[in-house]
């Protein structure tokens, strides 16, 4: 048994070519979203869209972001470089110490942040939904005192998930996140019962715990030997440090400006801010599996070539990714915006026309915020984490505004519409700077791929907006999964044929490798190969 349990994580462990990456990621996120929904599905079926829920998301807020400023992506993009600069060199000894150092330090900051959460968690939940009622303020207290742990557990998984990816380790690392829902879901079937909303905050803390103990066994096989110390002797710790801090203010910004819809939405309604979580969650889904699981796996491979000085290459890596994320992103945006209210319906059980429109103008952000990852990964690649700093600090004041100035107009919507046109903005400005920088860095081949991708998704709309209003239109008392299901398939592979056949007949050279793909996949099922 002991030997099988070897062989299943040695295998586990392999490294991954890119492609072999994202498809483990891809599926990985998939997952773990899929629980997502589910979770969310079953918080909304015992508490429905209110002020409990509400004070559910709000009690993330501060724990969120303790965790985004000293962690979070910050480090993965600091630290992966750094270490393959290491194992570049053959020097793991000096790697681990580096390794065991930032990992200490990282621990002991969020212990330190936690504990100061903990004692000032009221005033806190006041500064960041200050339009609660005196009930729902002291429930967002108490689930945020709960959720002052989470940060550091986090901050354990994120240092050896990002060891694991800088050795092109995927599977662990990928699962990782399948476990954190599964702990929340654990938490809510089995806890809110007896304990209500609380049960919900333990399986945050279940599903954190579970996590972190499965990274630690993505670094069996590497030799990882843990020391416990914390030294700025070391020149990785001083390096990786000072790429974090730009990055991680960077965060910060993020942090800032969803702290600015959970203020604004607070003062919306008592829904607002359910409303709001779970029109994002929605729009995570696609953006994960797109932009996050293809911007993970690519980054390694970016960081190296540009460790190499092998710009060329870099350009080219970046070219193509992009190319895949517009391809997929494109169409998933779109579709978003027009079957938004079956999405919801489908998927929470309930009909919200704020909830439902909410996530069609979230719409614009699947395509941008993708393409934001990768663009952005370029330049950390390059170990320049200070250009997408500077565009998030100029974004600040423009998302408050068109905040404040959309959502008096639209509520929770215009929250969505913000977010959509500022992301849509920092976007195009790395690009700008990276043309003015460096010049011709692949929109050449981008452009060519592109402009027939929103053709083809031109189509698609013009061929499911009227299944969708006139054929099988979403009635209000369309209820339940087996309603609804048949419909909405009909709709999505209406809208798949309606996007792939033209991206075919335009020679989209993504369109005809998936082609190519599927007819091998078919000829291999019919053994004819």
């Amino acid at each position: 048994m002991v030997d099988q349990a070897r062989r299943l994580l040695t295998r586990a462990n392999a490294d991954h070519t890119v492609a072999g990456a994202t498809l483990i990621i891809s599926g990985a996120y998939l997952l773990s979203r899929l629980l997502g929904l589910l979770r969310d599905r079953l918080l909304v079926s015992h508490f429905g869209v209110g002020p409990d829920l509400s004070a559910y998301y709000a009690a993330f807020r501060i724990p969120e972001m303790l965790f985004t400023l000293l962690v979070s992506g910050a480090f993965a993009v600091a630290f992966i470089p750094v270490l393959s600069q290491y194992l570049q060199k053959d020097q793991q000894d000096e790697a681990w110490k580096v390794t065991s150092s930032l990992l200490n330090l990282l621990v002991l900051a969020t212990a330190i942040g936690g504990v100061i959460i903990i004692i000032f968690a009221d005033p806190l939940t006041r500064l960041i939904s200050p339009g609660f009622n005196q009930s729902t303020h002291d429930l967002t207290v108490q689930l945020t005192r709960i959720m002052a742990v989470t940060p550091i557990l986090f901050a354990i998984s994120s240092v050896l998930g990002s060891v694991q990816q800088s050795f092109n380790r995927f599977v662990i690392f990928a699962l990782a996140s399948v476990l954190y829902n599964l702990g929340i879901i654990i938490g809510i079937v089995m806890l809110v019962g007896h304990m209500g909303i609380y049960g919900a905050a333990w399986g945050v803390v279940l599903g954190v715990v579970l996590q972190a103990l499965l990274q630690w066994l993505g670094l069996y096989g590497l030799g990882f030997k843990y020391r416990p110390i914390i030294t700025f002797k070391l020149k990785g710790v001083i390096t990786t440090l000072k790429l974090m801090l730009p990055r991680s203010i960077d965060q910060g910004i993020d942090q800032i400006n969803y702290s600015v819809e959970t203020i604004i939405g607070s003062t919306i309604s008592p829904n607002a801010i359910a409303q709001f979580a779970i029109a994002n969650n929605l729009k995570n889904v696609p953006l994960m599996l797109i932009g996050g699981s293809i911007t993970t796996a690519i980054f390694p491979r970016l960081a190296a070539r540009a460790s190499a000085g092998q710009r060329d290459q870099l350009i080219e890596a970046y070219a193509q990714t992009a190319r895949i994320i517009l391809f997929l992103a494109i169409p998933s945006a779109l579709f978003a915006l027009v079957a938004r209210g079956y999405i919801v319906r489908l998927v929470y059980g309930f009909g919200d026309v704020a909830t439902a429109n909410t996530l069609g103008w979230f719409a614009g952000t699947i395509v941008f915020t993708s393409l934001f990852m990768l663009v952005s990964r370029v330049y950390y690649a390059m170990q320049d984490t200070r250009t997408p700093l500077y565009l998030s600090l100029a974004s600040i004041p423009l998302n408050i505004l068109l905040s404040f100035m959309f959502s008096r107009q639209y509520g929770v919507v215009g929250l969505a519409m913000s977010a959509s046109l500022v992301s849509s903005l920092e976007t195009l400005g790395l690009l700008v700077i990276l043309r003015l920088r460096f010049g011709s860095f692949g929109e050449a081949q981008i452009w060519r791929g592109a402009w027939r991708m929103l053709i083809s998704g031109a189509i698609m709309v013009g061929a499911i907006y009227p299944l969708i209003s006139q054929v099988i239109p979403l009635f209000a008392n369309d209820r339940g999964f087996l309603t609804l299901m048949p419909k909405f398939l009909a709709i999505l592979g209406v809208a798949g044929v309606a996007y792939l056949v033209p991206c075919y007949l335009l020679r989209l050279n993504e369109a005809k490798h998936l082609a190519r793909r599927g007819r091998e996949l078919l000829l291999r099922q019919l053994n004819l190969t």
